[in-house]
């Protein structure tokens, strides 16, 4: 693969809308007042559930602000997908202006998020992403019956509505927390699709907001069945309120892109297709796939495998033949619905345990840096880490695998770079990050909640007064050798671990003693060595290297304590090809 000669933009696995909802979810399982996600964009004038939940748990912008923030210390723009932003329940729930406040963005700052869509404005890619014709969505659900999905019938594309008006599309929502099916989507009577096409059709002329009617349509549709009377558990909201706060959020993103805080990019556009210079998805997807396999092989020895899983006879155990002709065949299929559908079929591998996630550990963690080039690591320890587990052949890997391959082949195909920010260690990102040599960065990943924790000032100031270091992590990229890469990624983890120490009264009067009791020590050494030891006898050098040694015995201490630490199982990656 070719290497691009400059940095654009960054992408971050932790953004793709699956992902952003497992790690909610994560987040949110501990809080026992967390509102579930069908009341979350609940809006009323008493009842506003996201909004209080954000203040009352404040941990949930922060574990986003340590990820966008990390990303953004490579590069100061981060990239999204319009399903990341439209689907994406972190950018959602926060909204523009805390996103750029989090960034400390100020009015000497241009946008630092970049949104790109297949459609002329962001508000298209809202209509386009939740909405689609009749005769579209039979079309796919025939596609997909042919396809021997066995939830779908010919018989069940019967519908109230006309070809050419509107229902909602049928998806996997992780806005939402649910799936809107074919039988859903098509199922609904004449009078709903007539009204959602007319209010979308005549918006503009009306004056309502198309990210309204679309919230409404998709309470009418998912809780519009459940009794009026009985909505003690929507606090007597009604129907139209039930998704009121999805709508607004929507309609804040859309008007940030108006008002120039947010960038658009069409990706059909002539002028960014000039800029990203993609040879278009396909082709990165099977280089991709094909340097990633080979990671997988080589972790688990499966060259000698190949003719296995091209024969289905063996060469190994069943899972292990299993997982090589499992790998060929998604190495093959550039769309994800059809990745999932292989690995699921493949039930003689066992599901497999998820990469454990940052936000699933109840450990301390440690408070420290580290050299991701060399695997030496710096800092000073705080508490225990959370026990690594090795990845194991299983679906789970698979999809993990899968997932990282699609996510890359978007990155490069929209001009960017990859951040897997808190990467676990049996996750593939890391996998791929170890292997990769010189076309990756390493960062420790209690960075990442150092940087989450920093007030919006603290960080605006650090971005500023770090600018040389910043820039050179910045410039690092595939063609840099690895000992600039080593330097400079030392650099900006040591930058922030000096923005972040906090003074107390206590803590400088332990160093105190501490540095009492050295000096005391130290001038016990020198009387001895200038009147006992040497006593005069010994060659000068000697002497001038004792007295050197005493002397810089307490700058040693400072760095052994930064130098010596323990090991973080979490690792941001920058993937530099």
């Amino acid at each position: 693969m070719g290497k691009r000669q400059s940095l654009r933009a960054t992408m971050i696995t932790n953004f793709d809308s699956t992902e952003q909802s497992q790690e909610w979810n994560d987040l949110v399982k501990q809080y026992p007042a967390y509102p579930s996600i069908r009341n979350l964009w609940c809006r009323t004038d008493t009842y506003r559930p996201c909004e209080r939940l954000l203040n009352d748990y404040t941990d949930i912008a922060t574990h986003f602000a340590g990820i966008v923030r990390t990303a953004y210390m490579y590069c100061p723009k981060i990239m999204l997908t319009e399903a990341q932003l439209l689907d994406g329940l972190f950018f959602l729930a926060l909204g523009p202006t805390a996103v750029n406040g989090v960034l400390g963005k100020s009015y000497k700052d241009g946008p630092a998020i970049i949104v790109s869509g297949r459609h002329p404005t962001l508000e298209d890619c809202l209509v386009a992403f939740t909405t689609k014709s009749i005769e579209d969505v039979k079309e796919d659900a025939q596609k997909a019956a042919e396809q021997e999905n066995e939830t779908i019938l010919p018989e069940d594309l019967v519908c109230a509505g006309t070809e050419e008006q509107l229902t909602v599309r049928p998806l996997e929502y992780c806005v939402f927390g649910t799936t809107v099916t074919w039988n859903q989507a098509l199922g609904l009577n004449s009078r709903f699709y007539t009204e959602f096409t007319n209010r979308l059709k005549h918006a503009h002329e009306t004056g309502e907001l198309k990210s309204t009617i679309i919230a409404e349509m998709y309470a009418q549709l998912l809780y519009g069945a459940e009794v009026d009377g009985d909505a003690s558990d929507w606090y007597g909201a009604a129907i139209e309120d039930r998704c009121r706060f999805l709508g607004q959020r929507w309609q804040e993103w859309i008007d940030a892109e108006k008002q120039g805080l947010v960038l658009y990019e069409n990706q059909n556009d002539a002028s960014v297709k000039e800029l990203t210079k993609s040879k278009g998805f396909v082709p990165y997807f099977e280089a991709n796939a094909r340097d990633c396999a080979e990671v997988l092989r080589k972790q688990f020895h499966l060259r000698d495998l190949a003719g296995a899983a091209n024969t289905g006879s063996s060469g190994g155990n069943d899972t292990t033949v299993t997982f090589a002709q499992t790998l060929q065949a998604i190495a093959k299929m550039p769309k994800r619905t059809d990745a999932r559908m292989c690995i699921d079929r493949a039930v003689e591998l066992p599901e497999g345990k998820p990469a454990l996630r940052e936000t699933e550990t109840d450990e301390e963690t440690v408070d420290e840096s580290v050299d991701g080039s060399t695997g030496k690591w710096f800092g000073k320890s705080v508490g225990k880490v959370g026990k690594v587990e090795k990845p194991e052949m299983s679906r789970q890997l698979l999809r993990d695998w899968y997932q990282f391959v699609y996510q890359k082949t978007m990155a490069q195909h929209l001009g960017a770079y990859l951040v897997a920010v808190s990467a676990p260690n049996n996750s593939f990102a890391r996998l791929a990050g170890d292997r990769s040599s010189r076309s990756s960065l390493v960062l420790n990943g209690s960075i990442t909640k150092q940087l989450g924790k920093m007030p919006f000032v603290l960080f605006a100031t650090f971005c500023y007064q770090s600018q040389p270091v910043i820039e050179a992590w910045r410039k690092c990229n595939a063609d840099t050798s690895k000992r600039i890469q080593k330097i400079n990624t030392r650099n900006v983890a040591y930058a922030v671990e000096q923005a972040c120490q906090q003074k107390s009264l206590k803590g400088d009067g332990i160093d105190m003693l501490w540095s009492a009791l050295v000096a005391g020590v130290l001038a016990l050494l020198s009387a001895l060595s200038d009147n006992v030891w040497f006593n005069g006898r010994s060659p000068i050098w000697l002497v001038v290297m004792v007295a050197w040694f005493i002397g810089i015995v307490p700058n040693l201490i400072d760095i052994a304590k930064w130098l010596l630490g323990v090991r973080s199982s979490f690792k941001t990656v920058v993937y530099l090809e």
